[in-house]
């Protein structure tokens, strides 16, 4: 209607004559075709006071690609598995740091919201939250973080020319990396500071892929060579090295 009116008032068409123009009136069929959804304004302030009080809850899109090595925590794909993956973290996390996991949040997929796990939250005495439907952005912090974890992982293998099998991996040492390097937005502060009470120490870090020599620490000829050659896929978890 707003372009019909600009053409009539400036004479741009003829056949139309005293049509007039109601203000401020609510037009059912242009709400109708024109309708989005409402912006979601960017915080402004942390909503928690203390590491393990709100987790995010998402698990990364299925892929073809079967890992060679490890499957990593929550992040298994595996709907079956979401329930004692998380039981395996929540008790080793707060066991840990000392702290107890106070509200989970999650979008309404089945492996989340279920009776299983709605009685396991239960008996731990843990608030199980869920973002309205089809509204990713109140999970936000989790969907981003895939989305830049998936991204990430995909540069790793690429830089060298990596297998995808090792995609796994790839996420681990992303994920390994960018709590160690990228900083919280309001509070200016790596996440493994902000975790753990001390700045993150970065020298060991190797890229993904990258050729590397592994000494033998067996006992050896005069003659037989001192190392073997691999390849650089990741730091484990269950190793002070």
């Amino acid at each position: 209607m707003g372009q019909l009116k600009k053409v009539v008032k400036k004479g741009m068409v003829t056949g139309v004559k005293d049509v007039t123009f109601e203000k401020d009136k609510l037009c059912s069929a242009c709400q109708a075709s024109k309708q989005v959804a409402s912006h979601h304004p960017m915080k402004t302030c942390v909503s928690t006071s203390k590491p393990l009080q709100l987790l995010h809850m998402d698990l990364l899109d299925p892929t073809t690609c079967e890992s060679i090595g490890v499957y990593l925590d929550l992040v298994s794909g595996d709907k079956r598995e979401t329930l004692d993956k998380f039981e395996i973290f929540a008790k080793r996390a707060q066991r840990e740091f000392g702290l107890n996991i106070v509200k989970v949040r999650s979008d309404n997929g089945s492996e989340f919201k279920n009776y299983k796990v709605d009685e396991w939250c239960d008996e731990e005495g843990i608030k199980h939250e869920f973002s309205a439907t089809y509204t990713p952005q109140q999970n936000g912090v989790v969907e981003r973080k895939n989305k830049t974890l998936i991204t990430l992982a995909r540069a790793m293998l690429d830089d060298y020319g990596t297998s995808e099998d090792f995609w796994a991996e790839a996420i681990n040492t992303a994920c390994h990396a960018s709590n160690r390097v990228y900083l919280h937005r309001l509070l200016g502060k790596t996440r493994y500071e902000l975790l753990i009470g001390r700045k993150p120490n970065i020298s060991y870090f190797w890229v993904l892929g990258c050729k590397c020599f592994i000494y033998k620490k067996k006992r050896l000829s005069n003659f037989e060579k001192r190392c073997d050659v691999g390849f650089f896929v990741g730091y484990a978890s269950n190793s002070k090295a």
